[in-house]
């Protein structure tokens, strides 16, 4: 079989049929990581030659026409990129945007995805799938998932990475019977735990805003085994972030309640299993209803997006040195979101050179004005992403390929 297809390797890289066959190509043939595709990886390859999906020797990654086998289509591709440098690869951008605005309200809820560079815009659910104000997004891009947030029903829903497959996983007012959220619940954000085992997913909860009954609640995968971590003590919370090696999770509470109004706002962390409550960012610090959360764990940062000042902040992981790195406003003299702007969700990419932050920006909500940024780490390059087709959005979540 190896010198059967030795012998075929520059014969195919003359063949039309094998021009056509390179142009499918979905996978990358560079197996061990060099930037070419070369020998090794073709030893690689024709070890693999011949598994069928099921077999023990079987691995997605040979497969590079996605037919279940590691056959002849999958060699031609090969062997049409023999000698080449390897394809980079692209990530993704996922976000939900809330919609709301004229003239039709709730039919303009949709969750979309784009490349890194903002190109390939792509709507994967709509108000048809029954999408109803979608804020919270993440990704488990191993299992091929997306799980959101539905703050008008109540509900934590899940679809594969294309929108196919839409399931609900939690009905926060009640499930199995027992009531998670009390009357009103509405469930903000979500963040997964794909170490554990069973693996978990946590969500913050605002109640109804303002009246302090917001919640951290955390549950498996398929919803099941829920949990309430932090039951008291938050007024709105809005996002979560968690430190899954170092045992923690962050979350943003936008405060605006009660008497105390802005100065409720603060940003806290705990242990995973909700003990250990510490304030971290308040009032004092120049919080300002804050609402998307990011952490470098590496870098030892947590960054976030200030609704009311208009910026993005950044801060040590104990809350220590709170700095101003984006005013979304302007920038360097330039504008950046127009007269009005609302930084939403923070996510970053720490794979890129240099490291960068996406985030998301409503602009004045409802008047389809919302924008999706990037930006280095220390707020320097800032670019418009996409600047048109967005209403209200909410979440942001990045999909990142080594």
């Amino acid at each position: 079989m190896r010198l059967l297809i030795l012998a075929l390797i520059p014969i195919g890289l003359l063949t039309q049929p094998l021009q056509s066959s390179v142009e499918l190509q979905s996978g990358n043939p560079d197996f061990d990581g060099s930037g070419v595709i070369d020998f090794p990886d073709f030893l690689q390859f024709v070890s693999k030659f011949g598994a069928r999906q099921g077999d023990e020797r079987y691995e997605s990654r040979f497969d590079l026409d996605g037919d279940g086998e590691v056959g002849f289509g999958d060699f031609l591709i090969f062997a049409g990129s023999f000698g080449k440098e390897a394809p980079k690869a692209m990530g993704k951008i996922y976000w939900t945007d809330s919609g709301t605005g004229a003239p039709t309200p709730m039919q303009d809820d949709k969750i979309q995805s784009a490349n890194l560079d903002g190109s390939n815009v792509e709507t994967l659910l709509t108000f048809e799938n029954f999408l109803r104000l979608p804020t919270g997004i993440t990704l488990d891009a191993t299992g091929g998932k997306i799980y959101w947030t539905d703050a008008t029903r109540d509900r934590i829903r899940r679809a594969n990475l294309d929108g196919s497959g839409v399931e609900d996983i939690i009905n926060t007012r009640t499930f199995g019977g027992q009531s998670l959220g009390g009357p009103a619940t509405t469930p903000r954000d979500v963040a997964l735990d794909l170490t554990s085992d069973p693996q978990k997913m946590y969500w913050v909860d605002a109640g109804t805003a303002n009246l302090e009954e917001g919640k951290i609640q955390r549950a498996n995968l398929d919803g099941s085994s829920p949990e309430a971590l932090v039951t008291t003590g938050l007024v709105n919370p809005q996002s979560i972030a968690l430190d899954v090696a170092g045992g923690k999770m962050y979350w943003t509470d936008s405060g605006t309640g009660g008497s105390n109004a802005l100065e409720n706002d603060k940003i806290q962390r705990a242990n995973l299993d909700g003990s250990n409550v510490e304030t971290l960012l308040t009032y004092d610090n120049f919080l300002r209803v804050p609402r998307g959360i990011a952490l470098d764990v590496t870098g030892g940062k947590m960054y976030w997006t200030d609704i009311v000042r208009d910026r993005i902040r950044r801060a040590n992981l104990d809350g220590t040195e709170a700095e101003d790195l984006v005013l979304t406003r302007t920038i360097a003299g330039q504008s950046l979101g127009g007269p009005a702007t609302t930084p939403r969700d923070i996510a970053l990419d720490l794979t890129s050179d240099p490291p960068k932050m996406y985030w998301v920006d409503a602009g004045t909500a409802n008047v389809n004005n919302g924008k999706i940024w990037r930006a280095n780490l220390d707020g320097s390059s800032p670019e418009a992403l996409i600047t048109s087709g967005l209403v209200n959005p909410q979440g942001i979540a990045l999909m990142l390929t080594p």
